[in-house]
Parts: structure tokens; C-alpha cells; sequence
């Protein structure tokens, strides 16, 4: 989130993302979605980064997600 505030006077975005329960061989396949699904979300979350949402925590199907600075 600092981050965020020091670079949006710049006009840079940050967002952090989550890919989601995946696929792999690391969840013995039984992830919610394909790596290649999940990558693909991904990429449309970073597309959306304005600097309005700057700093936000979203999942890759767009959910935005909690989380608390301390």
C-alpha cells in the first residue's frame, strides 16, 4: 500500500494478486482452475490497474480481496 502512494503521484499503478487454487501437481490436481485459465484472468486484472484501484488485493477471477495494513 505505500508503495501504491508513492508511485501513483507518478502515475504508476500496484496491485497484488492472488491466482487462486490452481491445478498442479503441487495440489495433486485438484486446484479450481488451470494454470493457463488462471494466467489469463491474471492478465486481464493487471489491464484493469488504474490508478483508482491502485493498491488493491484481487483475485484472478476479480474478486477483490480483504487485507489490512498494519
Amino acid at each position: 500500500m505505500s508503495l501504491a502512494h508513492e508511485l501513483k503521484g507518478y502515475g504508476d499503478t500496484v496491485g497484488l494478486l492472488h491466482p487462486g487454487y490452481l491445478r498442479t501437481g503441487m495440489t495433486n490436481y485438484s486446484g479450481h482452475n488451470d494454470p493457463d485459465e488462471a494466467a489469463a484472468n491474471l492478465l486481464q486484472r493487471i489491464e484493469e490497474l488504474n490508478l483508482d484501484n491502485t493498491g488493491s488485493f484481487r483475485h484472478a477471477n476479480g474478486e477483490e480481496l480483504p487485507w489490512q495494513v498494519a
